[in-house]
């Protein structure tokens, strides 16, 4: 295991600690701990490129570690009455299509490596924004529009992969 994916695992592991923070409603701790996640995320990525570090196992281990960090926040902070349901029911069922596309795909074609999109991207930083926004901000006067916008931009990315997986199954087909 290399540096930039004990980085991941560490991200793993941080996010047990950020739970129990929320559930105890240390905000400032959780919001401290998801930064360490996010300049974790940010690092791993940074080193697994100049180290030129990039393994299989990183491969799977960023992303599963990106989605077990947003999942979770979005899960418990629903729970805690901060997100309403139907963001959360939205970020999470997209992450389950992107990744039954992956496996489907990956099982008819056995070719297929992850590659996230720019609106995949977009998507996932108003995910963190609006982590960020609810952890720092101690009003719930002014999240409304950010649930929206990360609302608009989920859909708008499975969307985005759902037609990326049709096309890619398509291309399988006539291989």
């Amino acid at each position: 295991m290399n540096i930039p994916n004990l980085f991941s695992v560490f991200r793993l592991f941080i996010t047990i600690f950020f739970i129990i923070a929320i559930n105890e409603n240390r905000f400032n701790l959780a919001l401290c701990l998801f930064i360490a996640q996010g300049l974790s995320d940010l690092l791993d990525g940074f080193l697994a490129r100049i180290m030129k570090a990039k393994t299989y196992l990183g491969a799977i281990l960023d992303p599963m570690a990106d989605k077990v960090m947003l999942a979770s926040s979005y899960i418990i902070l629903t729970l805690k009455g901060f997100i309403p349901l139907w963001v959360t029911l939205t970020v999470i069922s997209r992450d389950f299509l992107i990744a039954g596309g992956f496996i489907l795909l990956y099982l008819i074609s056995n070719r297929l490596k992850p590659s996230p999109s720019v609106l995949s991207k977009l998507t996932t930083l108003f995910q963190i924004i609006t982590i960020i926004y609810i952890l720092w901000s101690d009003k719930k006067d002014y999240k409304e529009p950010l649930f929206y916008i990360t609302f608009f931009f989920t859909i708008l990315s499975g969307i985005h992969y759902l037609i990326r997986g049709l096309k890619a199954l398509k291309q399988s087909e006539n291989i």
